[in-house]
C-alpha cells in the first residue's frame, strides 16, 4: 500500500524524503487557504443576503476551484464538478440554504482546518526544533576530538539519544500528514454531500431536479462510505509506526547504506562531513551519491540541485587520513584537486573507501567496454565495406589486395608487442589471462582488480595506465620491453614466505589480493638482499661484483663482438640473479689477479623484440674502437665492500640494464642518489652519458628529478646537450625541464648546443623557450602552441623509431 509519505525515508531523512515532505507541505497549505475560501465565502453567503447571488456565484467559483485541486483524483474530481453544476441550477432558491450551509459547510470545514490541519501545522514546528537538535548532534559529534574520550563518548551518547527522538517526531510528522491526506477525502465530500442533501430538502421547487440528482448521490454516498472503512483501516495500519523504530537499528550502519548492483548507476549514497575550501575549512555535511561514474553531493534541503564533485571517477584515487585530530576521514585525490570527506564511524568510512574504489574501476571496465565494442563495429564496417579495396594499404607502392584481412588498430598492435614480452599475457600479481593494464613504472601487466589496488598505493608507488585507453609514448614500449612480467616476478618474488602474505589467485576476495601485492611492492617482503662481501656461490669469497652491459646486438655488428659474457664454469647464485665467475686474463690488464667476480644480471636477457618494438639500436651501433673501450668499461669490476643499492644502481644505469636498475630500487636504492666519486653524477645523468632512453624513461617513471646538479653545475639537460642525445633532449623537455639553469661556466643548454653546432637541439631549444614565452602572455596568446606540439611529437617518434636520422655530422649543421 502506498502512502503519501514512506516511512522508511523518513527514518533516512534523505533528500527524497525532505523533497517529499515539501510538497507535502505545501499541499496542505493550498488545502488549507482554498478550504479557507470556502467557510468565508459561506460566512459571506449568510451573511450578505443582499448579495446573494454574488456570493452564491463566488461559492461555486470556490467548488470549482476545489475541484481543479483534485485533478488528480478522478472520483472526487468528478463528484465535485458535478456538484458545481447543480449548484448553479439552484442558486435561485440559495436563500433558503443560508442556515444548513452554516451548520454543514461553514462548521465542518472550519473544524477541519482549525483543528486537523492546525495539528500537523504543531507537530511540524515539533519536527523542524528536533531536526535543528538532530543538526546539532551531528556536528558536535563530528566535532569531538580523538584527543579527548570522554567528549567523544558523550557526543556519541547525545547523537544516540537525539537521533532515536527524531526518529519518533519524524515517524509522528508522517502519521499526521498522511492522516490528513487521507481524511481531507472524506470530510471534504461528506460535507459537500450534506450541503446538496440539504438543497433537496429545503428547495421543494428543486425537486425534480434534485430527484434526477438522487441515484448519482447515492451512489458517492456508498464510496463515501467505502472511503471512511478504507481510510479507517489506513489509519490502524499506520497506528503501527512507532515498531519502525524498535526493529530499525538506528545506530550508524555500513549495511544500512544502499549499494545497488554492478550494473545499475547508483552504487553508494548518504551523508558525509565535507570540508571547504574558504579560508575558515569549515565543514558542511551534504548527501553524497555515487552514480554513473561519479561523485555528486547536494544540501538535505532548499537547494535541490546536485553538485558534481568529481565527473570522472577514472581519475580519483582514494585514501584514509590519519593526520587530522578529526575521526574517521579520507580524501579522494584526482589530477586537478583533492577533497576531504568524514563518516560518522570507521565502519561508514571504509565503506565509502571500498564504494569509491569500485566505482573507479566500473567507471574503467564501462569505458573499456564501450572502446571495445567501438573497435568491435569499426571491425565489421571495414570488413563488409565495399570500399575496402581502395583504402590505402601500408606500403605505399603496392595497393591493397581485395578480400585482404582489415589493418589493426593501434591499441590491438600495442597489445601484441606488450604480450610478446614473456608472461606479460597474465596479470604479474594473480596470473589472470587477459590483462588489459599496466604499472608503466614496474614494467608489469594486470588485470583489472590488481590494477585498482596499485593504482590506490598512489602514483609514487605505481603509475596504472590502461593498455586499451590511455595514450602511449615511444619510451614507455622501451621500458615495457626490457623488463616484462616474468622478469620483475624473479626479482620481488625471489623468496616468497606465505606466512607473511597469501599468493593472489584470479579468483581471490580483494583482501587476499590487496595483502600479496602490498606485501610484494611496497613492503619488499620478498626480495633477497645484496649479497654480502662474504658470499660466495662456490665456497670461494668474491672478490668483487659487475653489472653486464644491456645490449642487443644490431645487424651491423659481426658475431664475433660479443659482448662480455661469464665463463662456462659460471655458475648461478641464488641471490639477486647473479653469477659469480673467474675472471681470466685479458689484453686490458684488468682483474688479471682477481679471483671470482659477481656478475649482476647473467640472466635476465630478453628475446630480440626488434620486429615488435622499434628499439634505439643506435646505443648499441658504435664503433669498433669505442666497443673495444666499452668491453673494457665493462670487465672493471668494483669491490665487494663498495657494494651496496645506491651503487648498484648506478653502475646499472651506466650498463643500461633495467632489470638490475629494478632489482637496486626493490632493495632500497635512492633514484637521485649522487656519486661524489664521480663529478657527483646521479643515475640519470649516467644513463643520460649512455644515450639510452629506456634507461633514463625507467628512472624518470621511478622519481628521478630533473633538478638536480653535478659537481660543475650541469643538470641531465646538460649533459644530453653535450652528448648530442637529441632524443634525450626531446624526452626532458616534454617532462617541463627548467631551460634556465647555467652551470658554473654560466651556460644554459642553449648555449651549449649553439658551441657544440647541434642544429635539431638548438631547433628545440628554442621553440621550447618560445612556447614558455607564449603561454606566459596573458594579451597575445598562445599561437605557436600546436606547432611546438606538432615538432616535438615529429622529434619523439624519430628518436624512437628512426635513431641515425638524429645522429648527424654536427660540423655540416648550421644554426
Amino acid at each position: 500500500m502506498r502512502y503519501p509519505l514512506d516511512f522508511q525515508e523518513g527514518l533516512k531523512d534523505s533528500p527524497k524524503f525532505r523533497q517529499a515532505l515539501e510538497k507535502a507541505e505545501d499541499d496542505i497549505e493550498s488545502l488549507e487557504t482554498k478550504l479557507e475560501k470556502m467557510v468565508k465565502l459561506c460566512a459571506t453567503m449568510v451573511d450578505t443576503g443582499k448579495a446573494f447571488n454574488n456570493a452564491t456565484r463566488g461559492f461555486v467559483s470556490g467548488v470549482q476551484d476545489l475541484t481543479a485541486y483534485f485533478k488528480d483524483d478522478d472520483l472526487t474530481h468528478t463528484c465535485l464538478k458535478k456538484f458545481s453544476h447543480a449548484m448553479v441550477e439552484m442558486m435561485k432558491y440559495f436563500t433558503i440554504l443560508i442556515d444548513q450551509a452554516q451548520r454543514t459547510v461553514g462548521k465542518n470545514l472550519n473544524h477541519f482546518v482549525k483543528t486537523e490541519i492546525k495539528k500537523v501545522k504543531d507537530t511540524r514546528k515539533h519536527f523542524e526544533k528536533i531536526s535543528d537538535d538532530m543538526d546539532s548532534a551531528l556536528v558536535r559529534n563530528s566535532q569531538a576530538l580523538r584527543s579527548k574520550p570522554q567528549e567523544c563518548e558523550d557526543a556519541y551518547n547525545l547523537l544516540t539519544a537525539t537521533r532515536t527522538c527524531f526518529a519518533h517526531t519524524s515517524l509522528d510528522y508522517i502519521y499526521q500528514i498522511n492522516i490528513l491526506q487521507s481524511k481531507k477525502r472524506f470530510e471534504v465530500l461528506d460535507t459537500m454531500l450534506s450541503f446538496v442533501r440539504a438543497q433537496s430538502t429545503y428547495f421543494h421547487q428543486g425537486h425534480e431536479l434534485c430527484q434526477d440528482f438522487e441515484p448519482y448521490m447515492k451512489d458517492i454516498a456508498s464510496q463515501v462510505e467505502e472511503l471512511s472503512v478504507k481510510a479507517s483501516a489506513e489509519w490502524k495500519e499506520m497506528e503501527e509506526r512507532h515498531n519502525l523504530v524498535v526493529n530499525k537499528d538506528l545506530s550508524p550502519n555500513v549495511q544500512a547504506l544502499p549499494v545497488s548492483d554492478e550494473g545499475s548507476d547508483m552504487q553508494m549514497e548518504g551523508y558525509l562531513f565535507k570540508r571547504t575550501k574558504h579560508a575558515f575549512k569549515s565543514w558542511v555535511r551534504r548527501w553524497f551519491i555515487i552514480q554513473q561514474n561519479q561523485l555528486v553531493y547536494q544540501k538535505r534541503s532548499k537547494d535541490h540541485k546536485a553538485t558534481v564533485m568529481e565527473e570522472d571517477l577514472r581519475l580519483c584515487t582514494v585514501k584514509p587520513v590519519f593526520e587530522l585530530d578529526r575521526r574517521f576521514c579520507f580524501e579522494v585525490l584526482s589530477p586537478a584537486r583533492s577533497h576531504m570527506l568524514q563518516a560518522d564511524s570507521e565502519q561508514e568510512c571504509q565503506a565509502w573507501i571500498n564504494a569509491i574504489q569500485n566505482g573507479v574501476s566500473k567507471a574503467y571496465r564501462d569505458a573499456e567496454k564501450r572502446l571495445t565494442e567501438q573497435e568491435v563495429s569499426e571491425g565489421e564496417a571495414a570488413v563488409t565495406s565495399p570500399l575496402k579495396s581502395c583504402e590505402p594499404s601500408n606500403n605505399p607502392g603496392k595497393p591493397q589486395k581485395e578480400g585482404s584481412a582489415p589493418r589493426q588498430t593501434k591499441v590491438q598492435i600495442r597489445m601484441e608487442q606488450l604480450f610478446a614480452i614473456p608472461g606479460n599475457d597474465n596479470c604479474c600479481d594473480c596470473g589472470a589471462s587477459e590483462p588489459r593494464w599496466a604499472s608503466i613504472n614496474l614494467g608489469i601487466t594486470l588485470c583489472i582488480e590488481c590494477s585498482g589496488i596499485h593504482r590506490s598505493f598512489g602514483v609514487h608507488m605505481s603509475k596504472v595506465r590502461s593498455i586499451t585507453l590511455d595514450a602511449w609514448e615511444p619510451e614507455l614500449l622501451k621500458v615495457m620491453a626490457e623488463l616484462g612480467n616474468n622478469v620483475v616476478n624473479r626479482i620481488y618474488t625471489a623468496n616468497v614466505d606465505e606466512s607473511i602474505a597469501k599468493r593472489a589467485t584470479p579468483d581471490c576476495n580483494r583482501t587476499v589480493r590487496e595483502a600479496w601485492i602490498r606485501a610484494k611492492y611496497v613492503q619488499k617482503a620478498f626480495v633477497n638482499k645484496l649479497p654480502s662481501p662474504k658470499s660466495s656461490s662456490s665456497g670461494t669469497k668474491a672478490k668483487g661484483w659487475i653489472v653486464k652491459k644491456k645490449c642487443r646486438k644490431s645487424p651491423s655488428r659481426s658475431a664475433s663482438k660479443d659482448e662480455f659474457a661469464p665463463s662456462d664454469t659460471d655458475v648461478t647464485s641464488a641471490v639477486l640473479n647473479v653469477s659469480v665467475s673467474g675472471s681470466k686474463d685479458n689484453d686490458s690488464g684488468l682483474g688479471t689477479s682477481a679471483s671470482d667476480v659477481i656478475v649482476f644480471g647473467t640472466d635476465m636477457d630478453l628475446p630480440d623484440l626488434k620486429q615488435s618494438f622499434d628499439l634505439d639500436y643506435s646505443e648499441d651501433s658504435f664503433s669498433e674502437s669505442e666497443e673495444v673501450e666499452d668491453n673494457i668499461s665493462t670487465t672493471s669490476w668494483e669491490d665487494m665492500s663498495r657494494l651496496d643499492p645506491n651503487r648498484l644502481l648506478y653502475k646499472a644505469a651506466q650498463a643500461r640494464n633495467l632489470p638490475v636498475m629494478l632489482e637496486a630500487l626493490a632493495n632500497g636504492a635512492l633514484p637521485n642518489w649522487v656519486n661524489e666519486e664521480d663529478e657527483g653524477k646521479t643515475p640519470l645523468m649516467k644513463a643520460v652519458d649512455t644515450g639510452s632512453m629506456a634507461a633514463c624513461e625507467f628512472l624518470l617513471l621511478n622519481g628521478a628529478k630533473l633538478d638536480r646538479l653535478d659537481q660543475k653545475g650541469r643538470t641531465p639537460l646538460h649533459h644530453a646537450t653535450l652528448q648530442g642525445n637529441t632524443g634525450q633532449v626531446c624526452q626532458f623537455i616534454k617532462r617541463g625541464v627548467n631551460l634556465e639553469t647555467k652551470d658554473i661556466d654560466g651556460k644554459d643548454a642553449l648555449q651549449i648546443a649553439i658551441q657544440h653546432a647541434n642544429a635539431d637541439i638548438v631547433t628545440l631549444l628554442r621553440l621550447a623557450k618560445l612556447n614558455e614565452e607564449m603561454k606566459m602572455d596573458d594579451v597575445m596568446g598562445n599561437p605557436g602552441d600546436e606547432t611546438f606540439n606538432d615538432v616535438f611529437r615529429d622529434f619523439s617518434n624519430m628518436a624512437s623509431n628512426n635513431p641515425e636520422k638524429l645522429k648527424r655530422n654536427h660540423s655540416q649543421s648550421t644554426v
